[in-house]
């Protein structure tokens, strides 16, 4: 906080987009379900209430609903997209499983599952998508999405896309509107990706992060026609 006071800033608005988003899931949550209940005309109600949660924690935050997937999937990636063009990165998982989310009260098997692919198995800066939930969500994907919220790494696993610009226009993301010129997005993110790359000096780790995040970026910017980045 002393000698890296760039960082500082970075850390302190990214928590506090954090916070705010929280307080609209919250506004979100009462006002839909309380419209919900003032619709007696309707014969039977196929939605029910919406269990929209989200807490946030030193560096970490978790998004919880009982339905649908989509609801947790668009935050994450609508998160994950504006933190990476402000240079922050995001790593964690996406799980389906019980869990006991009401304000700052956290947990259950679902939450350390979540935790366990982060620590164990993310290892890049890449958000999870358990088979479950991807399966759950695949409709979003292929339709809203238009294929472009999931992704499969050469290992296998599954992951939420940050390299795309919000996929959602969803009420209750307090996210601005993206640019929807991809490549506009993509210059900003190309932007951000040489400048962490010059930033990450003798730290072979850090440098692994951000050079896979060059690779996911490649792969996109190559579909868009926009310019990749080939620096060593």
């Amino acid at each position: 906080m002393a000698n890296e006071t760039r960082l500082y800033r970075i850390v302190r608005d990214a928590l506090k987009t954090v916070s705010e988003q929280a307080r609209h899931f919250q506004k979100y949550r009462r006002e839909f379900n309380a419209e919900r209940r003032a619709r007696t005309h309707a014969l039977i109600d196929f939605v029910g209430d919406i269990k929209l949660q989200m807490t946030a924690f030193s560096d970490c935050y978790i998004v919880s609903d009982v339905r649908p997937a989509w609801h947790v999937l668009a935050a994450v990636q609508a998160l994950g997209s504006r933190f990476l063009e402000e240079g922050m990165l995001t790593r964690g998982g996406v799980v389906l499983g019980l869990a006991h989310h009401s304000g700052s009260v956290v947990f259950g098997p679902a939450v350390i599952e979540a935790y366990r692919l982060e620590s164990e198995v993310a290892k890049y800066p890449r958000i999870l998508v358990a088979d479950e939930v991807r399966q759950a969500a695949w409709g979003y994907h292929e339709g809203l999405c238009r294929g472009r919220l999931f992704t499969q790494d050469s290992d296998g696993c599954w992951f939420v896309n940050v390299i795309f610009p919000p996929l959602s226009d969803w009420e209750a993301l307090s996210i601005p509107k993206a640019e929807k010129d991809l490549r506009s997005h993509l210059r900003k993110i190309r932007k951000t990706l040489l400048k962490l790359l010059d930033e990450t000096g003798t730290d072979i780790k850090h440098r692994s992060n951000v050079r896979w995040l060059i690779n996911q970026f490649n792969i996109v910017a190559r579909t868009a026609d926009a310019e990749p980045i080939d620096r060593e």
